[in-house]
């Protein structure tokens, strides 16, 4: 295979000093989301808990990264790490395209596994995706340095790529191959990559597919054949899967095996899946399917890891709402959402919930409302951690948020009851959730997104209807859980506009608390 002599100069460059400015300066940035110090941030890689220069564990998170310019393009991978999952610190790029061969187009999408050495040592292996310009991409290997407990410096395996694009690994013509899930397993690696299949999913469409490789090294992989492939459908798992993930979580029949996937299709980005079954080797059984979030491509190319005290952590990407020209004014573009713990529930649906140490970054004592006191309640505030419970009873709950002193402009969050649809899953909840940016800003704002779609879909409602909603708003970044099932968005809006209202008539005993946050880099920002 023949790959690109040498890596090709980025088409938009901007000076970083001036971009690291812009993004310190702009009012519509996230202040406890993880963003880029600047420049262009999409999927979260690299996960991984490591003793760190002190010998106690962090958490590092690398991320697709493009410093140059806040579009995607050349991708490298930034970092970041943090000792308590909120509070974040920069460092330098880990590692960048090229200057030539199987990534000379871009580092895309990988994982981080600790491989254990004949000597004892556990030494951080990165496995990512190389682009080259060939049919598919690639896989790619880079160990870290020694003697660096920040993993700040990586090296390359000479013998890369170790997978080569679909036609010479695969053996077939295939319309994308990238990003992956590692594990291993009866002394042997296993990988997954993300593509689609022609033919393979319902009435003959493209399915997407997690393809299985299988290594005694990390270097020499052979095919497997599918781990599992989709129907197709696009308004739900779509025809290519980006970004596999597996795990498993403990339900209250035993434990089951989840794959997450990102739907794509046709070049566009869709939205995050699970898929709950039973995997056999280097086969997977799907028995039933769900959104991660309602947001649909607002929380993108999810990854995870098991946290030393055994909670299964998600992040996943926030994508940016803005033209090239918003983005490039702002300095930055794209953050991650807030980590989140993964469980079963009893219904068998996979939920999520703000991790527990967001807690922290509370500022003070919270607004307190109880009983009447919270239908028509009015509040101020563009960070804030907003929670309202109660019986939900027939007339919904509307929060306006970002809002202009004469209400004419807002971001509408509505909480409705609603016939189950279906006798099991996501399906059979009894809620519905909306968020309704159309009047976020006027037509003719600087601040508007591109994006004011309505988003929403069913939530789970508690016997008798008993609900809990949390509501984090991070600026632009919003995230609404209801009973674990999240909606997440970028909103556009106008930053002088931070009136909170609440109408909740039909919620009885109802309870509302509502925090001012922190932020999350009180250490500063990586400089330029």
């Amino acid at each position: 295979m023949k790959h690109p002599a040498i890596t090709p100069r980025h088409s938009l460059e901007i000076d970083r000093a001036q971009m690291r400015e812009r993004s310190l300066t702009d009012p519509l940035r996230p202040l406890w989301h993880i963003t880029p110090p600047w420049g262009w941030l999409n999927d979260p890689n690299g996960l991984l808990v490591h003793p760190g220069p002190d010998g106690q564990d962090i958490l590092h998170v690398f991320y697709q990264h493009n410093s140059h310019a806040p579009v995607h393009e050349l991708i490298e991978w930034g970092h970041q790490w943090s000792d308590d999952l909120v509070h974040w610190h920069d460092l330098p790029v880990a590692l960048t395209p090229g200057p030539a061969g199987a990534d000379a187009l871009g580092c895309w999408s990988g994982v981080i596994v600790e491989d254990e050495r004949s000597d004892g040592r556990r030494v951080p292996t990165m496995i990512y995706s190389g682009h080259d310009g060939g049919p598919t991409q690639n896989c790619c290997v880079a160990v870290a340095r020694e003697g660096d407990p920040l993993l700040r410096s990586w090296d390359k395996d000479v013998a890369n790529p170790v997978i080569e694009s679909a036609p010479q690994s695969v053996g077939a013509d295939l319309p994308e191959m990238r990003d992956h899930t590692v594990w291993r397993e009866a002394g042997r690696w296993y990988q997954v990559m993300g593509s689609g299949l022609p033919g393979q999913g319902k009435d003959g469409a493209q399915g997407g597919a997690a393809l299985c490789f299988s290594s005694p090294d990390l270097r020499e992989w052979t095919y497997e054949g599918p781990l599992a492939v989709g129907d197709g459908d696009v308004s739900a798992t779509g025809t290519i899967w980006e970004c596999p993930g597996l795990m498993r979580l403990e339900g209250p029949d035993g434990e089951v095996d989840v794959l997450t996937v990102a739907a794509w299709h046709q070049g566009d980005t869709m939205r995050s899946m699970w898929m709950v079954g039973q995997r056999e080797g280097t086969r997977m059984t799907i028995e039933r399917t769900g959104r991660m979030d309602l947001g649909e491509n607002y929380f993108y190319a999810p990854q995870s890891l098991r946290l030393p005290d055994g909670r299964r952590v998600v992040i996943g990407w926030m994508q940016p709402n803005g033209t090239q020209e918003q983005r490039v004014a702002a300095g930055w573009a794209g953050s991650m959402n807030i980590p989140r713990e993964v469980v079963l529930a009893q219904d068998g649906t996979v939920r999520f919930f703000p991790i527990r140490e967001i807690d922290s970054l509370h500022l003070g004592e919270p607004v307190r409302l109880e009983g009447e006191e919270v239908d028509g309640a009015q509040l101020s505030g563009r960070s804030l951690d907003l929670r309202i419970a109660g019986v939900l009873g027939e007339a919904p709950i509307e929060l306006d948020l970002l809002a202009s002193q004469d209400g004419s402009c807002a971001t509408r969050i509505t909480l409705s009851r609603r016939q189950a649809k279906g006798m099991s899953g996501q399906e059979a909840w009894t809620g519905w959730l909306s968020v309704d940016r159309s009047s976020a800003a006027d037509a003719d704002s600087p601040w508007r997104g591109e994006d004011t779609r309505l988003l929403q879909g069913p939530v789970p409602l508690g016997s008798d209807g008993v609900v809990e909603m949390r509501v984090l708003l991070d600026r632009s970044s919003l995230e609404v859980f209801v009973d674990g099932q999240p909606l997440s968005v970028r909103v556009g809006a106008d930053p002088s506009h931070d009136q909170v209202r609440v109408r909740a008539a039909g919620l009885e005993h109802a309870t509302l608390r509502a925090w001012q946050m922190s932020e999350a880099y009180t250490s500063g920002r990586l400089e330029a």
